[in-house]
């Protein structure tokens, strides 16, 4: 002792001797634990389906979440270097959860033989739990996209499955209505007139939104699907006139002819067989407009003909619009008396014709009941002095002017000479 107090450099000595002593009296013992700290260690989920049999679930997707975590674990000095995150089996029990609302999942470890967790960090995760709900016989619906070019048309459309079953968040199933699929237009061919396709389910509300979310459950017979099959049956179609010729039937009254008559629509489309098609080239309408003994405009309306091969038509009525009109009265006068009007007094006047027939038409209420002595041809001697001349004929008809003249000879030769 005296000799070590005497020699401080012994005294340091054997203090760093004591310690590496230690340190292998340390490293030699297997047992002794020591604390680990893991990072990002990845969590497992477990306790979904205990929760939704008690009827509730959790407002996050973690089946497909990854969620990870810091944790410290103590473990032994012999499997320090070998104990990894998963040797602890970190994770999240759903099966904790008894009531709705917001609540903390804490996170546990599993047994090990390495060691044991000493804390999470964080240590524990809030959900927001749900009453968990299905709603059953959610019906499929088709929703027709795109435009076809062959201009085909559906006869038919059934979905298998008709129907399917929606879980979930209750908040969620309360607003599904339907699970609507689409039928692309684009993609039917008249090479298919038989035809099935796969189309994706999109869950809608009521106003046709869609409804998105990880956390709805699809299935038909418990078994999960995202698509359903459409079967579909189309027919070629064709654009087909409607005859105006059969539209109207009658003669109408006296006085009175049938003018423009319209359709409408003019044309219909109709679907069917090929062949039907390609000899199918008018529609005829089966009560046609009687305008009989009419003398105004007449509108009415008749179903088509049924034309039994065809499996389609867009209209099955017709407007039809009759105008009447006055007709045409054409009558030809013969042995008019040709005058000399406005004629000086100083002259006298000599015609090549004394009289000639004229032809009148016009409408009947304005020229039907005219007579000869309703209707003056004349020359007009205005102006005119001594000499010969080829002067038009002109002609006045009493009590109207609506009227078309047409003489038998446009001119005739006035020779004009000095009175005695």
């Amino acid at each position: 002792m005296r000799v070590i107090r005497r020699h401080p450099f012994m005294k340091l000595a054997a203090l760093l001797l004591a310690i590496v002593f230690w340190v292998v009296v340390i490293a030699s013992d297997p047992s002794l634990l020591i604390e680990k700290t893991f990072t990002d260690a990845v969590v497992t989920v477990q306790g979904l389906e205990t929760l939704r049999s008690r009827g509730y679930t959790v407002m996050r997707d973690l089946e497909n979440e990854v969620i990870t975590v810091r944790f410290r674990a103590e473990v032994t000095q012999g499997n320090y270097d070998r104990a990894t995150a998963s040797s602890f089996l970190p994770r999240l029990d759903l099966s904790q959860i008894m009531e709705p609302g917001k609540q903390r999942v804490y996170f546990t470890a599993g047994s090990s033989l390495y060691g044991e967790v000493v804390s999470f960090e964080p240590a524990y995760l809030e959900l927001e739990v749900e009453p968990y709900t299905s709603r059953s016989r959610v019906p499929v619906v088709t929703v027709q996209t795109g435009e076809n070019e062959e201009g085909l048309w559906l006869a038919s459309v059934s979905t298998d499955p008709s129907s399917v079953t929606v879980s979930g968040p209750k908040s969620l199933v309360d607003d599904v209505r339907r699970a609507a699929v689409t039928i692309p237009l684009d993609g039917l061919s008249s090479e298919r007139l038989y035809d099935s396709l796969s189309s994706v389910i999109e869950l809608q509300d009521a106003q046709g939104n869609a409804i998105v979310s990880p956390l709805l459950r699809i299935t038909n017979e418990s078994i999960t699907v995202d698509s359903v099959r459409v079967d579909v049956h189309v027919y070629p179609t064709k654009q087909v006139p409607v005859s105006v010729e059969s539209a109207v039937t009658g003669v109408p009254a006296h006085g009175y002819t049938l003018g423009e008559v319209r359709v409408t629509p003019q044309t219909v489309l109709v679907a069917g067989d090929a062949e039907v098609l390609a000899g199918l080239d008018v529609l005829h309408v089966a009560s046609p407009l009687d305008v009989s003994g009419q003398s105004v405009s007449q509108l009415g309306s008749s179903a088509l003909s049924d034309v039994e091969t065809l499996v389609y038509r867009a209209a099955e009525d017709v407007i039809i619009e009759a105008q009447i009109v006055q007709a045409e009265h054409v009558h030809t006068y013969q042995d008019l008396e040709i005058t000399v009007m406005n004629l000086d007094p100083s002259l006298t006047a000599k015609l090549s014709r004394s009289s000639m027939s004229a032809v009148l038409s016009g409408q009947y209420e304005d020229v039907e009941g005219l007579t000869a002595d309703d209707i003056h041809l004349y020359v007009d001697a205005q102006g005119l002095g001594e000499g010969v001349y080829m002067a038009d004929v002109l002609c006045r008809v009493d009590g109207t002017q609506a009227y078309t003249f047409t003489p038998e000879s446009a001119q005739v030769t006035l020779t004009l000479s000095a009175a005695p």
